[in-house]
Parts: structure tokens; sequence; C-alpha cells
């Protein structure tokens, strides 16, 4: 039962991070000027649509794993679909990052890929 309450409550704070996110990102889309102060825009709008991005992406495949699993969840399941999602976020950041300063190519794509994979694995071979 405590379980259950811990899932439910770990989803709700996502699912608030998402919305939030997802509407910090349209205000400062639509009614931020980018030119008064770009630097201060491009941090702000990367770390909503990271939040945006991550918070999504790890409610979708905790979906994924509640059918993969037959609806046995548990807290480390989901921590490693955030860990997995934040990772994927990052990597499709600093690749729109490349590809907006013309620095992108499929050896820095492929590169950044293999590192998060690395990471990925050990984070994975680590006793909780």
């Amino acid at each position: 039962m405590i379980k259950n309450i811990k899932i439910k409550v770990y989803l709700l704070i996502l699912s608030i991070i998402f919305a939030s996110s997802l509407i910090s990102s349209a205000l400062l889309f639509f009614y931020m000027n980018p030119e008064s102060n770009i630097k201060i825009w491009f941090t702000v709008m990367i770390l909503a649509i990271f939040l945006l991005l991550s918070s999504f992406f790890t409610l979708i495949i905790y979906f994924f794993k509640k059918v993969y699993y037959r609806w046995e969840i548990y807290l480390s399941n989901m921590n490693s679909s955030l860990r997995q999602w934040i990772f994927w976020a990052i990597y499709i950041i600093w690749i729109t990052a490349f590809n907006a300063t013309s620095v992108f190519s499929y050896k820095t794509w492929f590169l950044l890929f293999i590192i998060l994979f690395f990471i990925e694995l050990i984070f994975q071979s680590m006793k909780d």
C-alpha cells in the first residue's frame, strides 16, 4: 500500500513538472524577447525544454514498463526511467544545439550517444 502511494506521489510530481515546464516554455517562446538578452533566453529555454522532455518521456516510459511488467511497478523502475529519459533529453538538446551552431556531424552525434550510453551502463552496474 505504501509503495503504491509513493509511486502516485512520484507520478503527481512528474505531472506537475511537465505541466509547469510546458506552460513556461510556451510563455518564454511567445512573450520573451530573445534579442534583449540572448544568453538568459537560451539558458532558460533550454532548462524548460529539458524539464519538459524528461518529465514527459518518463511518464510515457512508466506506462510502457507498467504494461511490460504486468502492472507491477517498483520505485526503482521509476528511478531508472527518469534517469534514462534525462539522458535522452540531454542528448536531444545537445544535438539540437550542435545543429543550430553548425557544429553538427554524425561523428559528434555518435560520440555523444556512446558517452551517454556508457554513463548509463555505469549507473546500471551499481547496486542500490
